[in-house]
């Protein structure tokens, strides 16, 4: 279940899920279309989106996928270091 509210895109952005984040704001603003908070959120993302587009996905689907020694000394690595995985 998809939850839409103000709080849950706050704790996405906080986690730094940008892409979804973004997404319950989106919505959150066809609810809401004078909600400035929203706005300025949208438009916050946007920015970090065009930076940073898909990294937060890519790294959560390696770190659910990894099952090695290696893999996960790969993402120790890119959490201490901001390295990218490799795939």
């Amino acid at each position: 279940m998809q939850q839409n509210s103000l709080t849950y895109a706050r704790i996405l952005e906080s986690q730094g899920f940008v892409t979804e984040a973004f997404e319950v704001y989106k919505n959150l603003l066809s609810h809401y279309p004078n909600n400035t908070e929203i706005k300025n959120a949208l438009k916050r993302l946007k920015k970090l989106r065009g930076r940073f587009g898909g990294v937060n996905v890519r790294m959560r689907n390696f770190f659910i996928q990894m099952d090695t020694e290696a893999q996960f000394m790969e993402f120790e690595n890119w959490l201490i270091k901001g390295n990218k995985i490799n795939e």
